[in-house]
């Protein structure tokens, strides 16, 4: 008698076993966090400028090779949705103002309707992408128990802390920001390897 397949959900493919602590925990029994870290346009740097660069990068990785640190860079699909509620509320506004023209009230409504659903559009589909620069760092869990937890959590905290200050040493003369993403981000990006269109709305 042949075996019935098993429907396989979201979460039975998920790396992520919950969050503890603003930071996420893993199956593997990693927590981890992530730096997302703005690209440097090569393209506007002498050629010295680049070669301080990648001597600066190789710095950096040499002295953080203790660290559990991973960098990733990915195609990601391009948040519009603050674009898309300012569009929104620019309607309501038309609708609830007092023209005297009319006319000229309802073009314009149905000239904002149409950018909203153009660029709505647009959202869901995944037109539009860009690149996205991530520093991924955990730090494993031995067992299972909140003083392990809690361990991990003070260690990985030192981490980051660490290696922020390092990233932000050798960029300094770039004029580029670093921001630690939420747990919600983390999440988002995670689930963006298991379903790259529709991470954005987890």
């Amino acid at each position: 008698m042949a075996k019935e397949e098993k429907e396989l959900y979201l979460q039975d493919i998920s790396p992520i076993e919950g969050i503890y602590s603003n930071f996420i925990l893993l199956k593997n029994n990693e927590l981890i966090v992530m730096i997302k870290v703005e690209g440097v346009n090569m393209d506007l740097l002498a050629e010295y400028e680049q070669n301080n660069l990648f001597e600066d990068y190789g710095a950096f990785l040499m002295s953080s090779n203790n660290e559990s640190l991973q960098t990733v860079s990915m195609t990601v699909p391009l948040d519009l949705k603050r674009f898309n509620q300012h569009w929104k509320k620019r309607y309501l506004s038309i609708k609830d103002s007092k023209m005297e023209n009319s006319e000229a009230k309802k073009h314009l409504q149905q000239l904002i309707a149409a950018n909203c659903l153009h660029y709505q559009d647009i959202e869901l589909n995944s037109e539009l992408t860009t690149q996205q620069h991530l520093v991924v760092l955990s730090q494993k869990i031995q067992k299972r128990t909140l003083v392990e937890l809690s361990n991990a959590e003070n260690e990985l905290r030192e981490k980051m802390v660490k290696v922020k200050n390092s990233i932000e040493s050798m960029l300094e003369a770039y004029d580029v920001s670093l921001e630690i993403l939420s747990t919600k981000e983390t999440i988002s990006t995670l689930h963006r390897f298991i379903d790259f269109k529709y991470s954005m709305y987890v």
